[in-house]
């Protein structure tokens, strides 16, 4: 299994308004993704230099297409 990261877009449970977050997303063998990481504390990391890989990480996420929680299943918006 492996991770990158990715946007995602959610719909906040008390009032229902739609909002974009970048997390870690997990994928199954199949590649399909499977799971994410609610952590808020994508930028953080042990050292500057790793830091620095971990924002060019995230920058591929906007490279990619958003994804939506549809049904307890993460799926690509087109």
């Amino acid at each position: 299994m492996y991770w990158n990261y990715r946007i995602l877009k959610l719909k906040r449970p008390q009032s229902g308004s739609i909002y974009y977050e970048i997390n870690e997303v997990h994928y199954d063998e199949d590649g399909k993704p499977k799971y994410w990481t609610e952590s808020h504390n994508v930028l953080v990391d042990d050292g500057l230099e790793e830091l620095k890989e971990t924002y060019e990480y995230i920058q591929n996420a906007f490279k990619m297409p958003v994804l939506e929680e549809v049904d307890g299943k993460l799926i690509e918006l087109k």
